[in-house]
This record gives structure tokens, C-alpha cells and sequence, in this order.
């Protein structure tokens, strides 16, 4: 055999024909060569050594005689039998394949390295564990122990030696650290070690997977480039504002909080800026990322969705060049008509090849948990800059993980920039503690939306009681005003409604919006309620009325109302709650616009569920200090730093208190061993998912009757693709407890995540918990 009769991958039907170990291996050479041309100064030279080593080397197990056999037959190509190997491996019939990684380590030889590249022992750990582990294969290297040496000799060496390489030995196994998700290192040096291994493996697979997916390879030489080369941002922001300052004079640009984040000598450090709500922070955050590969991320993803067209709409970069990726992104995707392609869209965002991606934390940060298939999203913050917007709105869990990926982020090299309207106290603390108080420059003052006379903007004035909701009260400062009232819990909002509706003789416009809404119907809901509440200054609709809502409006929803009505939560909640009233206008009344109820019903207001015990508390304590007053943007960040005292909350005796879950938290994810929990394992416990999607049985039906779930089994790619998108406009998110109200999964493949609930769904309410007396059938889980 010559090096072409080798084979890395088989042909696969319409995707494409067989390649050679050569030709693969070739292609990862040239991008990683194109992706240093872009990056290099990102990486030391010994780390360049180490991942070309990986690309050159990883492969090299696919020699193997059953390998090959396996993809001459997959591609039906004639395979030229060695009768010898042959014979060898009928001896030992029941001898499964060894994984191609693992037998690449037999090319690496530990001499010869530290020789030429003047490798430790450490540095070739690293090498080999990486390349042992680049695809994560189960393999109980004991069932091997006695016919290893002679797969070797018998066959590996043999391929070898006709594929022109020499050196093939079972040594390099021996510096593998992590054997089938099991860690084999000393505590004191793991955290070191896996910082070398994220870099080198998460390259690899990066560059691995761009040379092998079949969306690439439709290109004859399948893709060119790892990376889109960075524009820089700040240049096109700078190019927008002039073209505004033509059109309007008196805009400023920039104003101190955009000069503060694009001075040149903050672009290359971690920075912190407390900044009040639509002063700009945006335009600030692309100036601070200026030629940087960049990851802007939000909590919400209708945030995301708003700031990919807000980019997109005041041209703030190369329209080719950006991106947007969170869970239904490949959904929205497909239905842009600027998008060409959607689905290489969508790979190419997965791929992290766009020099500027809006996402939602999640797609990034899940490597925190040091699961195995995820080291490239560590290696690709690397060389890019994050930026983590409002903060404070995430719980304590994701805190902590954000904290540690952010000590990792910078311990490798990357830089983070987070922006918040308010900053707790608590994540300053565990921000310094944990990456150093050294590595962080926070701005000197928070930056606050002043008028025309340099006056900070006054929005709100609040009034604090301790009783339920005036309902008539609300409904007589209805008729002339847009009111926006805000519980903490589903249940809740959905009494308010019934009582609203109950008092209603005026026919006032009365609207619920909440999570337990199908899909399809909230989407028509959002629609309303933005069109309800614009916060263009020339609003599409001019009438008065009630909306009521939960939590999914405090920072998803562009709206601006002129009243708002709350139930009591904590600090960060009501912020941000206060931000859907008078957004971004003056207020200038003399009564209160913000009303603040606690009912004193810890369970309909969500205590210990919902939100924290302690920090509700302390909440509610200090809010009762601006009763009646004016509430400026100043007292907002010191309401925040009273609640979230560093002190205050350190002295609470109890190991699941806020303080202790971050510091908790940290700590275990610094010892947390390497491939400890499966990458799927890892996602959820990001996310800490404690939802079901559930499909309310009385839609059940209806697509049942007109054989949806058949026409779902029989479709392929984009007809599938329409009726997954049918199916799931009628399902909804609810809480894991809901469970009980259902009966079995879907069966379909693919569906099977989705219950069916016998609740009633009232299209008014949403779903309730009270069964549907109504429907009948079988199997019920109650």
C-alpha cells in the first residue's frame, strides 16, 4: 500500500467520497497553519508545538489493519488481505477493536521531543492525553493486558513501517492520564494540567472537526479557514456615529462610559463597569472588543435576538462576519431570509468560526465541569474576549460557575468585560478572591443617564405596603395609564387575572402573559404587549389597559409602562422589574409610579422557591427605606450593595445560604477531576434544568386526529424539520412537579422529551394545575 490506499474516513451517500489518512491529516495541518496566522501571538510556542504534534499524530491509529478493513468495506472498495494479520486476529475472534486514538500514542516518541522540542515529562502528558482522549470512546485497556504488545507488533508496526514511519512503541500509553473518563493525577497538579489540556485538546477537536464534517467537505478541499478574520468593531461603531452626528448634532459620542471602555489601555484588560440602562453600553462593549474575536452574551434570548438586530440594523460590523447561538437558534435561523444556507450557518456558529457571536452563557461555559468533549470552548476563549451582560441577574449557581470559567478565561489568556446596571457586592468579592484583585480593573464610578443640564435622570418614585393588591385602585389608574402588575409566581398572576376580571365593569383591556402559555400562543402575547408598550416615542398604540406577568418580563421584553405594580421579591428581581416602567423617560409626577405589595404569603410570592430566603428578606428590609421617595439610580446600586453586603451575608449560619453556595461552588469545580460527568450531564447541570416541555393533551389530540405524529415519522430533512416546529409551537415549559399531571412521553424518536399533560388549558389562563375532568384516557401517571 502507498500513503493514499490508507484511509481516514469512508464515503458516506450524498455527502461525500472517501479520504485519505494524508489528505486529512494534511487539512488540519493547513488550518491550524491559516488559524496561527490570525491568532499565533494568543499562544506560547510550546503550545503551537503541541497541538501541530496533535493534528500531525492523532490519526496515526487509524494504520490499524481493522480499521482499515472496516473502511474499504463502508466505502466498497476492493481491501487487499494480509494473510498473516489475518490469521492473527481469527486467533483472537472475540477481540473487539481498540479505539484509533489510543493506538496513536504508540507514535509518540517521549525522546525524540525532548530533543527537538524540549518537551518535560509534563508537557508530553499533556500531548498524549490528548490525543488518547480526542474522541471519547469507552475502552477497558485491562481486557488487553496480554495481547497488546502483539497487536503492535502483529499489525500496527507493520502498517506503519508501509506508510513510511518507523518509531511505533506501546511506551507513549504509559503517559496517558485519563483512562475511560477516570483521572490518574495528583490533586495538586490537576488544575495546572487540565488548563495545558483544554488548550491542546480543545484545538485538536476544534481543527479536527472543521476538516472532517461533511458541510465543509462539499468544498473540494473541504474548508480553508478555522476562523473569519476579526473586523474591528470599535471602527464600525465609530463610522456609525458619524454618519448620526450628520443627522443630529447634538448626539455625544462617546460619552464616559464609551470613552472609558475604549481607551486603548482597558481593550487588553479584564474591566468591570456598573452603568445605568440604555446609556450605551452596548456601543461600548464593541469599542473595549475592538479587533478581538468577541462573545457577547445576555441572559434572555429574546435579548440576544434584539442585540444581533440592533447590531445588525446600525451596521456595527460586517453583516457576513457575526452571529447569534442559543437554543432555538437554528429554528430562527432557518426562517431568515438573509441567510443562505441556515443549516451552514448554524454549524459554522456551532463552530465557533465567527469572529463576533451574541449567545446565551450556557454554549460557553459549560466546561467548567471539565467534561471530555468540551475543552473547545475553553480553547477558543482563549484568544477572544467575552462580554458578560447584567450579571446580577443570573442565580447564585451560575454565578459561581461564570466566576470560575472567567479565573480560566483569564489564567489562559483571554479577556472578559462585564457590565451591569448594578454591580452586588457579593460577585465583586468572589470575582477579586477568585481571579485577583490585580487582574481586574473596575471603573472608578458608576455611569449614570443624564439630561440635557447633566442632571442624572430621576424614572421612578416607589410606594411600599404591606397588604394584597388595591385591585380597584389599579383598575381606576388604568383608564388613562398602560399598568403593568408583576407576580412571582404562575399561580399567582393567574388569581390576579381572575380578580381583575371579577372587579372589571369599565371593560378595561386586561391581559395575562406567563411561561405556562403554549408557545404559540405566547409568541402572539409578546407580539401584543410590545406593539401594548412600545418604547419608541411614537408608540403603536396609544390606549390604556392591564397586562400581569411573571418573572419572563423583568429582562426579556423591550416594554415601558407607565405604572407598575409588584409583588415584593428580591433586589436584583425588582430592578430589573422597575426597568419595564418609564425605561428611558423622565419622571416628573408627584405620586409614586412603582408600588411595591407583600401579602406576607410566602408561597404565593415565591420565598425559598423562587428566590432565597435570605436575600428576599433583606430585600424587602431595605426597600422599606425609600418608601415615598424618589428612587434615583444612585440609591439603586446602594440598595443593592445593602442587601448583598459581603459581611452580612457571610455571617448566615447556613451552608446552603447564598454566600455558601458561590464559595461552595468555586471550590468544588477547582478539584473537580477531569471527565467526571459525561458533557449531556454537564449542559443540564449549567442550566440546572427543572423544567419538562409539556404538551397540553387537549392539542394532543387535535394533532393526533390529523395524523401529525405519523407524518412526523415518515418525513425527512426540512418537512420534518416544519413539522417538529408545528409540534412544538403547542407545547410549553413547566416545572418538573407538573410531571405528576402527565402520562407517558411521546414514543416518536426524537419526541420523547415532550409529556403529555392532562391539566386544563384555558386559553385565557394557560395551563393550571387542576386536571381536565373532560379527557379520558389511559395510563395516566396521577
Amino acid at each position: 500500500m502507498d500513503k493514499e490506499k490508507y484511509l481516514a474516513k469512508s464515503s458516506k451517500k450524498n455527502q461525500y467520497n472517501e479520504e485519505s489518512l494524508e489528505r486529512h491529516t494534511n487539512k488540519l495541518i493547513n488550518l491550524f497553519k491559516d488559524f496561527i496566522s490570525k491568532y499565533g501571538k494568543k499562544f506560547t510556542k510550546k503550545e503551537i508545538d503541541l497541538i501541530m504534534l496533535a493534528c500531525e499524530k492523532h490519526d496515526l491509529g487509524k494504520l490499524n489493519y481493522k480499521f482499515q478493513k472496516e473502511m474499504y468495506k463502508k466505502s466498497k472498495l476492493d481491501f487487499k488481505e494480509n494473510e498473516e494479520i489475518e490469521n492473527f486476529y481469527k486467533e483472537h475472534k472475540n477481540l473487539n477493536p481498540i479505539p484509533h486514538g489510543i493506538l496513536s500514542c504508540c507514535f509518540i516518541n517521549s525522546n525524540e521531543l525532548k530533543e527537538k522540542y524540549g518537551f518535560d515529562k509534563y508537557d508530553i502528558n499533556v500531548l498524549v492525553t490528548s490525543i488518547y482522549n480526542h474522541h471519547n470512546r469507552e475502552f477497558n485497556s485491562d481486557d488487553y493486558v496480554d495481547i497488546f504488545e502483539e497487536i503492535i507488533e502483529k499489525d500496527l508496526k507493520v502498517n506503519a513501517k508501509n506508510y513510511g514511519i518507523e518509531y511505533c512503541n506501546s511506551i507513549g500509553l504509559s503517559k496517558n492520564k485519563i483512562k475511560n473518563n477516570k483521572i490518574e493525577i495528583n490533586i495538586e497538579y490537576q488544575y495546572n494540567f487540565w488548563l495545558k489540556f483544554i488548550v491542546v485538546k480543545g484545538m485538536l477537536n476544534k481543527i479536527d472537526y472543521a476538516a472532517s464534517t461533511y458541510l465543509y467537505n462539499k468544498k473540494d478541499t473541504g474548508l480553508d479557514t478555522l476562523e473569519l478574520t476579526p473586523d474591528d468593531a470599535s471602527k464600525y461603531v465609530e463610522d456609525a456615529f458619524k454618519i448620526k452626528k450628520e443627522k443630529d448634532k447634538n448626539i455625544t459620542f462617546p460619552n464616559e462610559v464609551q470613552e472609558f471602555m475604549g481607551k486603548e489601555e482597558n481593550k487588553d484588560k479584564n474591566i468591570i463597569v456598573v452603568a445605568s440602562t440604555g446609556i450605551g453600553k452596548t456601543e461600548g462593549a464593541l469599542l473595549w472588543a475592538g479587533d478581538s474575536k468577541t462573545f457577547y452574551t445576555l441572559p434572555i434570548k429574546v435579548s440576544i435576538n434584539a442585540i444581533y438586530k440592533r447590531i445588525w440594523d446600525e451596521n456595527y460590523y460586517d453583516k457576513n462576519k457575526f452571529t447569534f447561538l442559543h437554543s432555538d437558534a437554528k429554528s430562527i435561523m432557518r426562517k431568515d431570509e438573509e441567510i443562505d444556507d441556515y443549516q451552514l450557518k448554524y454549524i459554522e456558529t456551532r463552530h465557533l468560526i465567527y469572529p463576533l457571536t451574541i449567545c446565551t452563557v450556557d454554549q460557553l461555559f459549560y466546561f467548567v465541569f471539565k467534561s471530555l468533549g468540551t475543552e473547545k470552548y475553553a480553547a477558543t476563549l482563549k484568544y477572544s474576549k467575552i462580554i458578560i451582560d447584567e450579571i446580577q441577574s443570573y442565580t447564585p449557581d451560575i454565578i459561581s460557575f461564570l466566576i470560575f470559567g472567567l479565573k480560566v478565561v483569564n489564567d489562559l489568556g483571554g479577556k472578559f468585560c462585564i457590565m451591569t446596571a448594578t454591580l452586588p457586592p457579593i460577585v465583586k468579592y468572589f470575582l477579586e478572591e477568585t481571579i485577583g484583585k490585580e487582574n481586574i480593573k473596575i471603573a472608578e464610578k458608576p455611569f449614570y443617564k443624564k439630561d440635557n443640564e447633566e442632571n442624572i435622570i430621576i424614572r421612578h418614585k416607589i410606594k411600599y405596603e404591606e397588604k394584597d393588591f388595591e385591585y380597584n385602585e389599579i383598575l381606576e389608574k388604568a383608564k388613562n395609564n398602560k399598568v403593568l402588575i408583576i407576580c412571582n409566581t404562575v399561580r399567582r398572576s393567574q388569581d390576579v387575572y381572575i380578580k381583575l376580571k371579577e372587579k372589571n365593569k369599565q371593560n378595561t383591556e386586561i391581559n395575562l402573559l406567563h411561561s405556562r402559555f403554549i408557545f404559540k400562543d405566547r409568541k402572539i402575547k409578546e407580539k401584543i404587549i410590545q406593539n401594548f408598550a412600545s418604547t419608541k416615542e411614537k408608540r403603536v398604540c396609544r390606549h390604556s389597559g392591564i397586562w400581569i406577568s411573571t418573572q419572563i418580563v423583568e429582562a426579556s421584553l423591550d416594554i415601558d409602562f407607565d405604572i407598575l405594580y409588584t409583588d415584593v421579591c428580591s433586589a436584583d428581581s425588582l430592578l430589573q422589574r422597575m426597568g419595564r416602567c418609564y425605561r428611558n423617560r423622565i419622571y416628573a409626577k408627584n405620586d409614586a409610579n412603582v408600588f411595591i405589595y407583600n401579602n406576607k404569603d410566602s408561597k404565593k410570592i415565591g420565598v425559598g422557591t423562587v428566590y432565597d430566603k435570605d436575600i428576599f428578606e433583606f430585600s424587602v428590609e431595605h426597600i422599606q427605606e425609600y418608601n415615598n421617595k424618589i428612587f434615583t439610580e444612585e440609591d439603586k446600586q446602594d440598595y443593592i450593595n445593602k442587601v448583598y453586603d459581603i459581611e452580612k451575608l457571610k455571617n448566615i449560619d447556613n451552608k446552603n445560604s447564598y454566600y455558601n453556595t458561590i464559595k461552595k461552588n468555586i471550590k468544588d469545580l477547582e478539584i473537580f477531576p477531569i471527565g467526571g460527568i459525561d458533557k449531556e450531564d454537564s449542559e443540564k447541570q449549567f442550566r440546572n434544568i427543572q423544567n419538562i416541555t409539556v404538551i397540553p393533551r387537549i392539542f394532543y389530540n387535535e394533532l393526533n386526529e390529523k395524523n401529525i405524529f405519523q407524518k412526523y415519522e415518515e418525513a425527512f430533512g426540512e418537512d420534518k424539520m416544519d413539522i417538529i416546529e408545528k409540534i412544538m409551537n403547542y407545547t410549553l415549559s413547566a416545572p418538573l412537579y407538573f410531571e405528576k399531571y402527565c402520562i407517558k412521553e411521546i414514543k416518536n424518536k426524537g419526541l420523547e422529551h415532550i409529556f403529555i399533560s392532562n391539566s386544563k388549558y384555558d386559553k385565557e389562563l394557560g395551563l393550571i394545575k387542576e386536571l381536565d375532568e373532560k379527557l379520558e384516557f389511559e395510563n395516566r401517571c396521577i
